[in-house]
């Protein structure tokens, strides 16, 4: 439950208590709520539109892109039409006037609820899903896009916790290396620590410049009961992978250049390069 007023928190807190078997937690405003949301991820989120440091409507956005299947609730006060409507075309699941809590508070909710129970009972009938991505080079929405794929990880049951975690880890070394070692054709060797600056400087430069700008990243993402399946392909000369330093040698512990593929290798059960190198191919099968 989010409100930066506190009357108006333990008026909602009263009403959601008294429902047998439900409990709040509370946030004053949409950063405290995804803070907590990261530690818990709850049945739903009630939230106030108008708040300091991060709003309702900012917060649907959020929670729309990494917790894209928990529904939001708004609380709205006269004279927040506009901005609900906005919130709601954004991915909102439902709205309940202020001034009428008392009266359709619970049974908003519980519909809500009982639809994303319902959502949930034919996603566990699914067996297989295919989906495909192509992305800009901009580093930003990688993030989101993780985000997404470790939501059918969970949704299909392939991994636990630490797998997501791993398997999260695998997905942004690939599509970084992707964008900009691949599409931007990079080299590692100004990533050291004393070149740091200079290697993002010619990321920026590079991403603004032809024949860079004009290439992307293809993600093909596969699930089924068994196993998840990436594919990961960018516009590139491609690499020869063979060539790549050990990082488990002494001499290579502090270069940057081996240690995304020998990650990827650890954490993926099958891990292969078409032959141009500009494409890999990762599995992560159900343990």
């Amino acid at each position: 439950m989010v409100d930066d007023v506190t009357l108006d928190r333990h008026l909602v807190g009263a009403l959601i208590e008294e429902h047998a078997g439900w409990s709040a937690v509370f946030a004053e405003d949409g950063r405290d709520a995804l803070a907590l949301i990261k530690l818990q991820v709850p049945d739903v989120v009630l939230t106030d539109l108008q708040m300091p440091e991060m709003n309702g409507l900012e917060l649907v956005e959020a929670i729309r892109r990494d917790y894209s299947y928990l529904p939001v609730i708004l609380m709205t006060a006269h004279g927040s039409e506009e901005i609900a409507v906005t919130a709601l075309k954004a991915g909102a699941a439902s709205y309940v006037p202020k001034r009428d809590l008392a009266r359709d508070l619970i049974p908003t909710t519980q519909k809500v609820l009982d639809m994303a129970r319902n959502q949930q009972q034919i996603l566990e009938c699914l067996i297989e899903t295919e989906f495909r991505f192509l992305l800009s080079n901009d580093p930003h929405r990688v993030q989101s896009l993780i985000n997404h794929l470790q939501d059918h990880l969970t949704m299909m049951n392939l991994v636990d916790k630490a797998g997501l975690i791993r398997v999260g880890t695998a997905l942004h070394e690939c599509l970084i290396n992707a964008m900009e070692y691949g599409n931007l054709e990079l080299t590692s060797d100004l990533r050291e620590s004393e070149h740091s600056k200079a290697y993002r400087n010619l990321v920026d430069e590079r991403r603004q410049l032809q024949p860079y700008r004009d290439r992307h990243v293809l993600v093909t993402a596969r699930f089924s009961r068994e196993q998840a399946a990436f594919v990961i392909r960018d516009d590139g000369r491609g690499f020869d992978p063979s060539k790549l330093p050990d990082p488990r040698d002494p001499a290579n512990l502090q270069k940057c250049s081996g240690r995304g593929l020998f990650l990827i290798r650890t954490f993926m059960d099958v891990v292969r390069f078409n032959e141009a190198g500009n494409e890999i191919t990762m599995i992560k099968r159900r343990h």
